[in-house]
């Protein structure tokens, strides 16, 4: 048994089925499984001189598996959980790797939304694994069939 950091399922599956039914009430929808994903979350200090102030606290998240890297307004929240025979993806993104791609995103993402008078430092300040549950679901309307995942955070979908 594995002691995890995750974000709480906002959206259960009878919430997921729900939803998907009242997009297209001729589908026929089931859950297949629920998954937690990896992602990183890094928090910087952000100082620089510019016209406006920019300095302050600047949350991202890396995707663990595909390096990918966005900018989080608030920071989530997390417990730990002991989980057991749950579906969770093998990390591909080490965490320094990650530390790199998040460093580089915020300050991609710092320079352009202000135009700064000196360079930015931006200094990590804190670091943590987490997993986003996800659920996997089956759509199928007249023959055909697709496979959806369904954030269970924040309830948005897409197909896979």
């Amino acid at each position: 048994m594995k002691t995890l950091l995750m974000q709480e399922t906002v959206f259960v599956e009878k919430d997921v089925l729900k939803g998907l039914h009242q997009f297209d009430k001729e589908a026929e929808v089931q859950i297949n499984r629920l998954i937690y994903y990896p992602y990183y979350f890094f928090e910087f200090e952000v100082h620089a001189k510019s016209l406006l102030k920019f300095n302050g606290k600047v949350g991202c998240t890396v995707d663990a598996l595909g390096g990918r890297g966005a900018i989080v307004d608030v920071q989530p929240e997390f417990f730990a959980s002991q989980v057991e025979h749950v579906a969770i993806p093998s990390i591909v993104i080490v965490q320094e790797e990650a530390s790199k791609i998040a460093e580089e995103f915020v300050f991609e993402h710092a320079s352009t939304k202000a135009k700064f008078i000196t360079t930015p430092k931006i200094k990590q300040t804190s670091s943590q694994l987490f997993y986003r549950p996800f659920w996997i679901a089956e759509y199928r309307r007249n023959s055909e069939g697709q496979q959806l995942i369904v954030d269970a955070v924040s309830g948005s979908y897409h197909p896979l």
